[in-house]
């Protein structure tokens, strides 16, 4: 995959709420 830093940014923008999402889950459990 090439290195480019407009992915980059959206992966990480979609990880954060992905990553919220899966600690709220794990904190209700």
């Amino acid at each position: 995959m090439p290195e480019l830093p407009e992915v980059e940014t959206v992966v990480r923008g979609l990880r954060g709420p992905l990553v919220g999402r899966t600690f709220t889950k794990v904190q209700v459990l």
